[in-house]
């Protein structure tokens, strides 16, 4: 029987990097504050050592790259994957969120409408 993986794991959040254009300047490695990135010495550049520390949402490296060689999931493939992982979890899409204000019993409440006073104070 197979361990069955974390939604983290199963969410590909995480940089890819051009090692065609990398400059080698540490500066994802240094900068990364999920320490997702190790430097390789027979490269000499750096590499992905630990992709599922990547916080997603994050493109702190990206935005650092003067060589703008790394890259990150656009929201096409983010929108994608987390509809296979609710597929796959059995979950159904996220449920759409109510503009109703919910009292602590879940029944709606009215909202009053406030009257608005002109700025002369009439």
């Amino acid at each position: 029987m197979s361990i069955p993986r974390s939604r983290r794991e199963r969410f590909p959040w995480f940089p890819t990097i051009n090692g065609d254009v990398c400059l080698s300047d540490l500066e994802c490695l240094n900068f990364c504050p999920a320490a997702v990135f190790d430097w390789d010495p027979a490269t000499r550049k750096p590499v992905v050592a630990r992709p599922f520390d990547c916080i997603p949402g994050c493109r702190s490296c990206a935005e650092k790259c003067k060589a703008k060689g790394i890259s990150l999931p656009g929201k096409k493939e983010v929108a994608a994957a987390l509809k296979r992982i609710r597929a796959e979890d059995g979950l159904l899409a996220m449920p759409r969120r109510s503009n109703k204000a919910l009292n602590p019993h879940g029944r709606a409440v009215r909202r009053r409408k406030l009257a608005v006073r002109s700025s002369s104070g009439k």
